[in-house]
């Protein structure tokens, strides 16, 4: 369908109207969805790690918005990624409210692990949420199942789907 976009890991967009943003292979990784309901626009980021050192901060302006972009791949950047870009169509950020999935530890003998990449994602895009201003509605966080989801545009719904 047109009006669907996959998003691989490492990858971020934002987008508008009813549009379906579709991500799977969710595992230690973190998805981020930021959705402005009076505007209907969203944003999903599918990071793979918590944070970029600090000798390799990039500019928040210099975000590639384009299809197929590596923008998304640490979850706090991601998060001041997708805001700088749902204001640049027309978010306000007061409307805005975040929805995570992921951060999984992909192995039962881990589970718990506050060290572990999983736990580091989680709360890396929960921090810099929260610095934001930015609600969590809901999030499906931790375990050991991959997941993959679809965002719908149209109404702000993620629909899960857990994978064993």
């Amino acid at each position: 369908m047109e009006n669907e976009i996959q998003i691989k890991t490492g990858e971020l967009i934002v987008e508008r109207d009813d549009k379906i943003i579709r991500t799977g292979s969710i595992g230690s990784c973190i998805v981020i969805c930021i959705y402005d309901k009076e505007a209907k626009i969203g944003g999903l980021a599918h990071s793979m790690l918590p944070t970029r050192r600090d000798s390799q901060k990039v500019e928040l302006g210099s975000v590639d918005f384009s299809p197929h972009n590596t923008s998304g791949k640490y979850a706090d950047e991601s998060v001041d990624n997708l805001i700088y870009g749902l204001k640049k169509i027309g978010a306000k950020i007061e409307n805005m409210e975040a929805k995570l999935v992921g951060g999984a530890s992909m192995f039962r003998k881990l589970m718990g692990d506050k060290n572990g990449i999983g736990f580091q994602n989680i709360e890396s895009a929960r921090n810099q949420l929260k610095k934001n201003g930015i609600r969590i509605d809901n999030e499906d966080t931790g375990g050991n199942s991959g997941k993959a989801i679809t965002f719908n545009l149209k109404n702000g719904l993620v629909d899960i789907i857990t994978t064993l």
